[in-house]
This record gives C-alpha cells, structure tokens and sequence, in this order.
C-alpha cells in the first residue's frame, strides 16, 4: 500500500539528513523530550494511514472535501479552546 512504500523512503531520507547535521546533544534532548515525540510520532503515523485509506475509499472530490472538512474543524477547535479570533471576512473566505 501507499504507506508501506513511502514509510521506508522517508527514513532513508530523514537518516541521510541526521547522518548530516548529527549533533550529540540530541540524545540528551530525545531523553528530555521523548513523551512528546512518542506520540507525536503515533499520531503521524496514523494520520499517513488513514491518508491512505481515505483515498483508497473515496473519489479525488471525496478526498479534497476530506481536506476542507479537516481544516473547518482546525479552525473551530482553535476557536473553542485556545478563543482564537476569526473575522467575518475570514469565515466568508474560508
């Protein structure tokens, strides 16, 4: 499938790029930080997997209608729970 071709490739590419800028403090801050990125990671993961499910289920439209239903909800969850403020003119364009 979709993620098990381009799960691999994003590693090599992503290891090429720590191989180049290794830096030794970064297993210092991965101790300091690792219950962030776990699920950070998990979430990633899942949301290439249901990518792939999506368009393997629904039509090119299903999948951009998908797209602006995911960001309408982005933008209201903003909205709720960290009260950001978005204009008429905003709303109307979105």
């Amino acid at each position: 499938s979709y993620t098990l071709f381009v799960a691999p490739a994003c590693l090599c590419v992503l290891l090429f790029g720590l191989i180049l800028t290794w830096d030794p403090n970064i297993l210092v801050a991965f101790s300091k930080w690792w219950t962030y990125l776990l699920p950070n990671a998990t979430l990633a993961f899942v949301l290439n997997v249901l990518v792939a499910i999506v368009i393997k289920e629904v039509s090119a439209v299903g999948f951009i209608l998908t797209g602006v239903v995911k960001d309408i909800f982005i933008v209201m969850f903003s909205c709720i729970v960290f009260g950001e403020v978005v204009t008429l003119h905003q709303v109307v364009s979105f």
